[in-house]
């Protein structure tokens, strides 16, 4: 088989192989003299049978051999007839023809390489595993992988072993090897099996050898099917190529948390590199995605902070809570006097980087000013969001620098951000101390990193579990739902005045524990009281806290009654037969979408006779009660009328009402600001809501709530507040611009009789 070349001033052309790679394509090889020029003068060199151009994927590498010609390697289909010749054209000039219709020679490693410097050998590696990797056919292809495998036995016969470190996610397996420090940056990595061939799944991270001697280390994370006695690892790299044999997989390797674990020394660009690998390949593989939570949660990076008094500059990142939208919540603190820093860059697992040159919220920290002796003028706290997009897993620790002008850093990790997320949640609003929580920072910090976190705690919900005490009523008159959290002292007096009073035999009991953790004590305390009173009641207890409207919401969808009121559990009545008059009152007319009745305090003071709007001193919405802390018989608070809303402590609707409404929204934090949201909700229906003085009952106001450490040990209230606000301000404005002191309009009674509420004031 030869090939002739056609050149400008004819030159001898000597024969050269024609090699099959395969079953369906050709490697042809020819080598020209220096008087045909130089590679850039040929151009670009592309086959053509039949006069007609070879269609893609095809390839051709021009190279030097030493001594003054050039070798050309061509890559192309087997043309269909075998009988057909091939031309190779560059600048519209045939410079090669392949004549004959021979078979193809056996590949001679030595003469396809021989001729070759070590630059152009690794050339022509790259070359052949390139075009492989970009061709499906040809990576499947037996004949193809001994080919190859030839090719790089042939320069190295025994190839040394890699080492097998741990396991990782079930099915990848940690390697390590090293190469010489003249080998340059490693390029590419390709697997060869006795019948494939394909690059390796990840890039290997690169680090010094431990054990010196001016080697380069490696470590490869790999697929545990490729990493098996007789694969070879093909390293490819700027200045050569190396060949490493895998071994057997050792019995009891440990798992990389193990592993890390262990050897607590372990350099982080190796921690980052496997948790970007495992988070690339947690996109579609479960044990992957497991394996970075449980890398990042077990074995976490050591906390840093800079935090000497006798040092110029001092910072700390407290927390670091990354979102499921993308986002990143910081808090901490930085001492900068001198204003030294220039920058915060911070880092997640998986190759995301943010930057901070601007602190835009600061706050007094006590401890900062303690440990620098800078009482009265500290503010040296700081709170941030910032907003990215979301990462292929879960990062639970970050790292960060905070870059000095001078050109130095130091180095901050924070501790890992709790797992829950409702744990996270309760952390970001325990950041800062509520007075420093002004609606620019709840818009622009706060709120974009609680609403993702809060979302994401309530998706966990799993369905209640249902308990039954008694038999239950087929239809009630009133399902009475009560949530439950902590706070049970209160039970047995509200649930003896439910049993003594006849009038409530029509209603239905739903209780909804919202602290799944007292399960068996409420269940417990339920059956008695069913045992004692006779009363049937029903238990439905959340999986976890998901505070005031989820409770509701969830004791709703079980309850039968299309009448419903929502009780809290330390609203105890003041005397029987007030359930009946509170339906009444919703009932008295078309048009009444939620009645609420009056609340007293232990001391018989008002705590509750319905509900209005007002701004603070700086414009922000707040929710009153009207007459709070006045006798019980005040006269203005003892006249029905309507009102702009009513507490969710003890508030009757129907439920279409509340249906249409969309039950209470979830959106609030534990429970604050939901009942108005709902009674808003219900005037958007074109319905009234309405305060009934007639129905007393006693409200030991916020005992649940005041045991919940996320709500009082932080922001939650003015979060709450916020979103209130920012969802409502237009619809409260509007109430209030209404003379609610003006007499309530004439309306006939059930008896026929006209009746009118007289003028109230607030």
């Amino acid at each position: 088989m030869t090939v002739i070349a056609v050149l400008p001033n004819s030159v001898s052309i000597a024969p050269a192989q024609r090699l099959a790679l395969g079953r369906r394509f050709l490697l042809v090889s020819w080598t020209m003299d220096g008087t045909a020029g130089t590679a850039d003068s040929v151009g670009p060199i592309t086959p053509s049978v039949d006069g007609q151009p070879v269609r893609p994927p095809f390839t051709t590498l021009t190279i030097d051999t030493g001594w003054g010609g050039r070798r050309v390697l061509s890559i192309l289909p087997a043309p269909r007839n075998p009988r057909m010749p091939i031309h190779f054209i560059a600048n519209n000039r045939v410079i090669a023809e392949l004549r004959t219709e021979s078979a193809a020679a056996e590949l001679d490693p030595a003469g396809l390489l021989g001729i070759l410097d070590g630059a152009a050998r690794l050339r022509v590696l790259r070359f052949l595993f390139d075009f492989a990797c970009s061709t499906p056919v040809l990576r499947g292809d037996a004949t193809f992988a001994t080919l190859c495998r030839r090719l790089v036995l042939d320069r190295a016969a025994e190839p040394a072993m890699l080492a097998v470190r741990a396991t990782a996610g079930g099915d990848l397996l940690l390697c390590a090897g090293a190469l010489s420090g003249r080998f340059g940056t490693i390029s590419g990595l390709v697997v060869l099996s006795s019948n494939a061939m394909g690059r390796a799944p990840f890039e290997a991270c690169i680090g010094p050898d431990p054990a010196g001697k001016g080697r380069i280390a490696f470590d490869l994370l790999i697929d545990r099917e490729l990493c098996v006695p007789g694969n070879l690892l093909v390293v490819l790299g700027a200045n050569g190529v190396a060949c490493r044999r895998f071994p057997e997989e050792p019995v009891g390797l440990p798992t990389l948390t193990d592993r890390l674990n262990a050897r607590p020394d372990t350099p982080a660009t190796l921690r980052n590199y496997l948790l970007t690998c495992l988070a690339r390949r947690g996109r579609h593989d479960a044990s992957a995605a497991s394996a970075v939570s449980e890398l990042q949660a077990l074995a976490p990076l050591p906390r840093r902070q800079a935090a000497d008094a006798k040092r110029p500059i001092g910072a700390s990142l407290d927390l670091a809570v990354p979102t499921s939208d993308g986002g990143l919540f910081l808090a901490g603190w930085l001492h900068d006097p001198h204003g030294l820093a220039a920058e915060l860059v911070v880092r997640t697992p998986f190759g995301g980087e943010r930057r901070v040159e601007r602190f835009a919220h600061r706050f007094p920290r006590e401890d900062v000013a303690k440990l620098y002796g800078t009482a009265g003028v500290d503010r040296s706290g700081f709170v941030l969001h910032l907003p990215g997009s979301p990462e292929p897993a879960e990062a639970l620790q970050v790292t960060a620098e905070l870059r000095l002008a001078s050109g130095g850093a130091l180095r901050l990790v924070p501790p890992p951000r709790p797992r829950v997320h409702a744990d996270a949640r309760a952390a970001v609003l325990g950041s800062l101390p509520p007075r420093f929580a002004t609606p620019e920072l709840l818009e622009t910090v706060i709120g974009p990193a609680v609403a993702p976190l809060h979302a994401a705690h309530l998706a966990t919900r799993g369905e209640p579990e249902l308990l039954v005490y008694g038999e239950r009523k087929a239809k009630p008159a009133v399902s009475v739902v009560i949530p439950l959290y902590r706070t049970l002292e209160f039970l047995r007096f509200q649930i003896a005045c439910f049993a003594t009073d006849p009038a409530m035999a029509d209603a239905e009991l739903v209780f909804v524990l919202d602290s799944p953790e007292q399960r068996d004590e409420v269940a417990h305390l339920l059956r008695g009281f069913h045992g004692l009173y006779g009363l049937p009641m029903l238990l439905l207890v959340q999986s976890a806290n998901y505070g005031y409207s989820a409770a509701n919401n969830a004791g709703v969808a079980v309850a039968r009654a299309n009448r419903l009121l929502l009780l809290n559990s330390d609203v105890v009545p003041d005397r029987a037969g007030w359930l009946p008059q509170l339906v009444a009152a919703l009932e008295e007319r078309p048009g009444i979408g939620a009645v609420g009745p009056k609340l007293l305090f232990d001391d018989d003071s008002l705590q509750h006779a319905g509900l209005y709007f007002d701004r603070d001193l700086q414009g922000a919405w707040y929710n009153h009660h009207y007459f709070k802390g006045l006798p019980r018989d005040f006269a203005a608070a003892c006249r029905p009328r309507s009102v702009p809303g009513v507490t969710g402590a003890c508030l009757l609707t129907t439920r279409a009402a509340y249906s249409t409404a969309g039950g209470f929204c979830e959106d609030y934090i534990i429970g604050d600001f939901e009942d108005s949201d709902l009674c808003l909700r219900i005037r958007g229906q074109g319905l009234d809501v309405r305060y009934v003085p007639s129905v007393e009952l006693y409200h030991l106001e916020r005992r649940s709530i005041g045991r919940h450490q996320g709500y009082t040990r932080g922001v939650a209230s003015e979060y709450n507040r916020w979103l209130h606000g920012r969802r409502w301000a237009d619809r409260m404005a509007e109430l209030m611009a209404r003379d609610w002191h003006a007499d309530d309009e004439v309306q006939p009674s059930r008896n026929g009789r006209a009746r009118k509420t007289a003028q109230v004031t607030r």
